[in-house]
């Protein structure tokens, strides 16, 4: 499977948490990640408080290019939507194969989120 961004070859990566471990397919040259029918949402609820947070994605322009699913053998282009936890991050998904591609950096701005927002998060569900 090569790669939808760059059309390098992926590699297989394991992503660790404490609770689950998953098997993604990685580019190596432009760090992007592919994740198979709902390997995404086993990891992306993790939120990783942090004091300043800094984005580290593409600009609206590259995250808006047109791409075609690796999976699907480069078939269907890949659909583009906001993902809820964060507008900044555009995700690219196949309507076929259910897969997710997100480019470097989406999945850190996915989990992280500063410290206020945490708290408040954490008063309102508490009131």
């Amino acid at each position: 499977m090569n790669c939808p961004r760059c059309q390098t070859k992926l590699v297989l990566n394991r992503i660790n948490d404490i609770n689950s471990s998953i098997e993604v397919d990685e580019c190596p040259d432009c760090h992007g990640i592919w994740f198979d029918k709902d390997e995404l949402s086993q990891i992306e609820t993790i939120i990783e408080p942090t004091l300043i947070e800094i984005r580290k994605i593409p600009s609206k322009k590259d995250q808006y290019e047109k791409m075609n699913c690796p999976s699907c053998n480069n078939s269907p282009r890949l659909e583009k939507t906001v993902h809820p936890r964060d507008k900044k991050v555009i995700i690219d998904y196949c309507p076929y194969c259910k897969g997710i591609w997100l480019d470097k950096g989406e999945l850190e701005a996915i989990q992280k989120e500063n410290w206020i927002l945490t708290i408040a998060k954490l008063v309102k569900r508490l009131a």
